[in-house]
């Protein structure tokens, strides 16, 4: 782990980790307490962003207070996100963030700890929570309830999908913004399931990279484009199927907290009834807000408000006492 000077204005620090398959995770690491105080297991946080987003998701919901200080919370950018590295393989399975996730626990010396995760975050988290199920105290999905899947049957379609648009792909054209406030703005216009401008302007200029074009007239210009891998645009090579996400989050037995928006993904609303019976080994809480798919940063003092409340009220479960 390397780690870059602090930002007191922003109250946390930017450090990097490589990992064994040589990719390189960029992330944000904010805690209370001074660098000497040692988080309880229930108050240290790996944090997932969502899909095409990045670490900038958590800049206003980790400057709330999570429950009792000290806190400390760790927010990766994912691989082919934000800062971070693309991978070599082109293998972006969402599985391969867990497997990258659980090498930044262990860099950390993080035996037990929680997770938080937004969207594709909370994807994520609810197979870590499964897969390293004695490591995982709390388990907090914002707008999720688990990974989407596709039938088995539709599978090959959803393969060749994915082979047709990776053909296409080199003739694909960066978009080009000529100033961080041009791609601002397309984030907030056209991103997916809305974002306001404000939290626009914290997400997006930790996904942008320079890019330099030639104008007609044979003149240089520079611009932005987005540093996300091209690989992540298109359909991805693999789906899972209800069966295989079940046999994960069967598997959960930490308290579980899942906060979900009115104006979010109403996908969710459907699978949640489905899902419940699978978390018999958690207790369940389910929290309904008022609020768009990223309302944990439209809304962090709401959302904190909500989760500190939730995380308090663990501290009577075993679990929670580590």
């Amino acid at each position: 782990m390397t780690t870059t000077g602090n930002n007191a204005a922003s109250l946390f620090q930017e450090c990097t980790f490589e990992l064994p398959n040589g990719i390189v995770l960029a992330a944000k690491h904010w805690k209370t307490g001074g660098p000497l105080a040692q988080a309880r297991d229930t108050r240290r946080f790996l944090a997932f962003h969502g899909f095409l987003d990045n670490a900038s998701s958590f800049d206003l919901l980790m400057l709330q207070q999570l429950g009792p200080e000290p806190v400390e919370i760790v927010a990766l950018d994912f691989a082919g996100h934000g800062k971070s590295s693309h991978r070599h393989t082109e293998d972006y399975s969402i599985w391969r963030y867990a497997e990258d996730a659980v090498h930044v626990a262990n860099r950390l010396g993080w035996d037990k700890h929680a997770v938080i995760g937004h969207s594709m975050g909370g994807a994520v988290a609810s197979l870590y929570s499964g897969l390293f199920n004695s490591q995982v105290t709390l388990c907090i999905l914002l707008d999720n309830f688990g990974p989407f899947t596709r039938l088995v049957e539709d599978q090959p379609d959803h393969l060749l999908e994915h082979i047709q648009q990776k053909k296409n792909l080199p003739n694909k054209q960066l978009p080009f913004h000529p100033t961080i406030e041009s791609a601002v703005l397309a984030r907030n216009k056209n991103g997916a399931y809305g974002l306001d401008l404000a939290s626009s302007w914290i997400l997006v200029p930790r996904g942008l990279r320079l890019l330099e074009r030639t104008d007609a007239d044979g003149t240089a210009v520079q611009g932005w484009t987005w540093s996300t891998d091209q690989l992540l645009t298109i359909r991805s090579a693999q789906s899972l199927s209800e069966e295989y996400v079940q046999s994960f989050m069967t598997r959960i037995r930490c308290p579980f907290l899942a906060v979900l928006a009115s104006q979010g993904i109403q996908k969710i609303r459907y699978i949640v009834d489905d899902r419940l019976p699978w978390l018999h080994q958690a207790k369940v809480t389910i929290k309904d807000v008022d609020g768009n798919h990223h309302v944990h940063m439209e809304d962090a003092p709401t959302i904190a408000g909500h989760v500190c409340s939730w995380i308090l009220a663990q501290d009577d479960a075993l679990v929670a006492r580590l």
